[in-house]
């Protein structure tokens, strides 16, 4: 199965060489500003553009064009999302994947180059990883998705992860994503269609805790130290908001809806605040959002997502800006000042973090893209063991420990697909 995104080498920008006919040296026409990436190279059928995806891989990319003599480049989508595999049906239809401003997909799209518009060409919930189309632009072939998440306990002494004594838990929404531990519950979100709804299992009894039509969650939800609140964000129909809600389900309310919130949220240690990242100028930042109504703070100024706090408060890590498959880790102080660490990095895949209880270490995933383990890393000296041994086939999308470090929750991604050839209508 193809990827549903591609990458090039880590290099800070993407250049772009074109050999002219009749000259016997290529040169370059295209520099992307530093960091961005281009991928998906494609010349239109009449030669006069090439055609390919830019933007902040992995999910901030849209279909852009340029001569082959050079100039400016051109933008021709508005999704910022995870847009791959362009192909030319004709010299005026140019199709393509991307997913939907709540993540949903990816879709088939189909572009209009003359007059620009775009439009969703596949139908129901089905997605897709690849496209193609034949030289006639007759028929399309593609990689139909569909993933299978499950859930999985395995109990942990600090030192290994015996996968032997993990077992599955069963579920009776049928799928199950972002497994976050509460006091005596555990939390997660189930998908069905275009919608997400957030989930606590307790005592082997599913309690659904909230849902919403065409609403996809944002990130994981994130548990208060005390176990009495929980909060998450979403995104419905380009709106994204805060909320929070308690444990059986009730006094769910907005935090705000004034952020373009990206990723997971925090509490603040004291429980009266959530950290979150929200884009400000093209870049996620993260904010303090006060619960008693007050306005947003900024809390950190650079690239920042996914805030994870150490157990005595002291210390905020979150991962910063994508270069090539990797994230580096940065940490700051409770009063936002700097914070020393080693060098760590992220992979493609794998931004959650996870604080040990001693609060200096972290869980973080490793490895492939494909296939990860965790690891446990000394925030100050870079120190690092593998602690688990998981099965080539047995791919881990995410992961939560409990706060006595004493189990971990995983969630697994089976993924299955089926090439389906499409035969378009004649005109």
């Amino acid at each position: 199965m193809a990827p549903v995104s591609s990458t090039t080498r880590p290099d800070p920008e993407t250049r772009c060489t074109c050999a002219i006919p009749g000259q016997s040296e290529a040169r370059q026409i295209f520099s992307a500003p530093p960091g961005l990436h281009g991928h998906f190279l494609l010349w239109s059928p009449d030669r006069a553009f090439i055609y390919f995806v830019q933007g902040s891989p992995p999910d901030h990319l849209d279909i852009w064009r340029i001569r082959p003599t050079g100039g400016t480049s051109e933008r021709l989508t508005h999704h910022d999302s995870v847009v791959t595999h362009p192909v030319f049906m004709n010299a005026r239809t140019l199709l393509y994947l991307a997913t939907d401003a709540n993540g949903a997909g990816p879709w088939i799209y189909g572009l209009d180059v003359e007059d620009r518009t775009t439009r969703r060409i596949s139908s129901g919930v089905d997605s897709y990883t690849s496209l193609a189309a034949s030289a006639d632009g007759r028929r399309i072939v593609a990689t139909m998705a569909s993933p299978k998440g499950t859930l999985w306990r395995v109990p942990w002494n600090g030192r290994k992860a015996e996968m032997s004594a993990a077992h599955r838990i069963a579920l009776t929404t049928g799928n199950g994503s972002l497994p976050r531990l509460g006091p005596d519950y555990l939390l997660y979100v189930s998908s069905k269609g275009a919608s997400d709804s957030l989930w606590k299992l307790q005592g082997g009894t599913a309690t659904e805790l909230w849902s919403a039509p065409e609403t996809r969650i944002i990130g994981a939800p994130a548990v208060r130290r005390d176990g009495r609140r929980i909060a998450f964000s979403v995104d419905q129909r380009g709106q994204t908001t805060l909320y929070v809600v308690s444990p059986d389900g009730t006094d769910a309310r907005v935090v705000t809806s004034a952020l373009k919130l990206r990723g997971a949220p925090a509490w603040t240690p004291d429980g009266v605040a959530i950290t979150v990242a929200s884009v400000v100028d093209d870049l996620p930042r993260l904010f303090k959002v006060p619960l008693d109504g007050r306005s947003p703070t900024p809390f950190v100024a650079e690239h920042s997502v996914d805030p994870v706090w150490s157990p005595d408060g002291d210390i905020v890590a979150f991962s910063g800006a994508d270069v090539g498959t990797m994230f580096p880790v940065r940490a700051v102080r409770a009063d936002a000042s700097a914070y020393r660490t080693a060098s760590l990095r992220l992979t493609r895949g794998a931004r959650h973090l996870s604080f040990m209880p001693d609060g200096r270490s972290l869980v973080m995933l490793q490895g492939e893209i494909g296939h990860k383990n965790l690891w446990v890393v000394d925030l100050d000296t870079g120190f690092e063991r593998q602690v688990s041994d998981f099965a080539p086939d047995f791919d881990v999308k995410d992961f939560d420990v409990s706060p006595d470090g004493r189990e971990i929750v995983l969630q697994q991604v089976q993924e299955h697909s089926d090439i389906v050839l499409i035969e378009l209508p004649r005109p």
